[in-house]
């Protein structure tokens, strides 16, 4: 009997040399989105990444002539699915990752794909195929920041957009992609230029661009590209949010500049971050945050709570004209962007974009509050999200075990870190009378959620969080009101990806939130190894809701 175990045991494991595609490791080559998502899917005649470990040689290989083969320097792919299997076209190798197309033939729902090298061939591993899975490639190559766009000036002079190389309401711009759908012609051939038939469709800062063209690259099989015109009403500013829907498939969201002018640098004028992001080599954000919680979702009793919090972070960051960041690269009042991410954000997980642990500036080993009339604490060293300084400083429930330090005149609390000490602006809160009402939202109509602004010359923000348990992924919309502005919609183009909730406790979690954000008052800071920073009081409501 345990000779019998051994051997089953033994038989679930790689034999060594074998190649090993890694848990959840078969993604859209251009948006990298966590499988599970609604967007997660791979698309007939798709570019997709394999990532794993001996999946090909030690140096990579691309292939450079037509017709492609299924196999390639000793590689090949297949995906297989009730009794029919087909073969993958692998056209780069490593021995870490694989990129491939999916044939346009390959049968629609959940597959069973396996790799093979040199005659050794992995396990299976579960993938959805979709009719449609777009995803736009990003020049951070992970599916987020400024996408690979080119502003067309003309047939030879087609720049990237970028913070330095803007593009002008009503120019062309060319969007490179993946995942529209399948195309007339074998996938192994060289494309030729022609509209795919799949209604696709594009949003720039929220308005419908005019679609010139929409099928493969002439270049690369299994590429798009969609040619469209910049609305002539397109917000101004550097990270405008761009997205495709192709079918019932609504792609990752990147982000394009959009000026005056096109070839100029671009404007933000309603955040400062964005030029400290830009233009400040070793740079700090603070944040003081008030938040009033609403929760109603798998506890026994509603509660609420107010709560105190401090998040600071301390960049070197290289200059770049693609430099982004997912916690202050806003977009222009009136648009909204979509992160992706693996894991739970609530707990911890970080956002794709953020900076890496060795950028961060160790400016001491706490960050300090003092309030004139509640007293001080200290928010500590963090390593998730990221490297930075957080903390819980304040709660009215005694059970939280903070303590009543509470923020009712930011404008008299001082942050310091080091030698350095700044104190924060001041905000007015909003009135949301429906909060208590709003407990679920439909992903497949559109919502208004209506608030009364109490400090008009501030922008609102509106954040709108969905974990998956059973998926371990994240999605999370975020939008930007201008002053004055009442309402936040959201279409179900923008709620597309958001993952359901169920309506039992599986470790899924959804939350929403509205805040006010006096991003022009924030407060300039520099010392103690930061040449210049800000500091930001806002003030939000939240509460949880379902997602159906």
């Amino acid at each position: 009997m345990k000779l019998q175990l051994a051997l089953l045991a033994l038989a679930g494991m790689p034999l060594e040399g074998q190649p090993v595609v890694v848990y959840r490791g078969v993604l859209n080559a251009a948006s990298l989105t966590p499988p599970g998502l609604p967007n997660g899917g791979i698309a007939r005649g798709s570019v997709f990444s394999v990532f794993g470990t001996g999946l090909g040689p030690a140096v990579g290989a691309t292939v450079s002539a037509f017709p492609l083969g299924p196999q390639f320097e000793g590689v090949s792919v297949s995906v297989a699915q009730g009794g029919i299997s087909v073969s993958a076209i692998p056209i780069f190798v490593s021995a870490g990752q694989i990129n491939a197309i999916m044939p346009s033939n390959t049968p629609l729902g959940t597959a069973s794909l396996r790799v093979t090298y040199n005659g050794r061939t992995s396990l299976g591993v579960a993938v959805e195929v979709a009719e449609n899975g777009p995803g736009i490639f990003a020049v951070s190559s992970g599916g987020f920041g400024p996408g690979v766009v080119q502003n067309f000036v003309s047939e030879g002079v087609q720049p990237v957009n970028s913070l330095g190389a803007s593009a002008a309401r009503g120019q062309v711009i060319t969007i490179w992609a993946t995942g529209l759908g399948r195309a007339p012609f074998p996938d192994n051939e060289a494309p030729t230029a022609r509209d795919l038939e799949v209604p696709v469709t594009v949003t720039i800062g929220e308005r419908d661009a005019v679609r010139l063209y929409a099928g493969r690259s002439p270049c690369c099989a299994g590429v798009d590209q969609i040619v469209v015109r910049v609305p002539a009403d397109a917000p101004l500013g550097c990270y405008v949010p761009l997205r495709i829907k192709s079918g019932s498939g609504v792609s990752n969201t990147v982000t394009m500049a959009i000026g005056e002018r096109s070839g100029e640098g671009c404007v933000d004028n309603f955040n400062p971050f964005s030029n400290l992001l830009r233009n400040t080599r070793r740079q700090g954000m603070i944040w003081l945050d008030r938040t009033l919680g609403y929760l109603d979702g798998f506890v026994p009793t509603t509660e609420q709570n107010t709560t105190e919090s401090l998040r600071a972070y301390f960049w070197e960051r290289p200059a770049s004209v693609f430099a982004y960041d997912p916690l202050f690269s806003y977009p222009p009042p009136g648009s909204c962007v979509v992160h992706q991410t693996s894991g739970n954000v609530f707990r911890g997980a970080p956002l794709r974009g953020m900076m890496a642990a060795g950028a961060a500036i160790d400016v001491g080993g706490a960050v300090r509050v003092d309030t004139p009339f509640a007293g001080s604490t200290e928010a500590g060293r963090i390593d998730q999200p990221a490297v930075g300084y957080a903390g819980v400083i304040g709660s009215l429930r005694a059970n939280d075990g903070v303590g009543g330090l509470r923020l009712d005149f930011p404008n008299t609390v001082t942050v310091s870190y080091g030698t350095v000490e700044v104190k924060p602006n001041a905000t007015n809160l909003f009135a949301w009378s429906g909060r208590a009402q709003l407990d679920r939202i439909r992903r497949s109509v559109t919502t208004r959620i209506a608030f009364t602004p109490n400090d008009f010359g501030a922008v609102s923000l509106l954040s709108l969080v969905g974990y998956s348990g059973l998926q371990d992924a994240t999605t999370a919309v975020v939008c930007v009101a201008g002053p004055g502005v009442d309402t936040f919609v959201l279409s179900p183009e923008l709620m597309a990806n958001l993952p359901e909730t169920p309506e039992r406790p599986d470790g899924s979690l959804a939350m929403l939130g509205l805040g006010v954000a006096p991003l022009e008052r924030a407060v300039a800071f520099s010392g103690s190894g930061v040449e210049r920073g800000l500091l930001l009081f806002t003030q939000w409501q939240t509460r949880t809701v379902v997602l159906q």
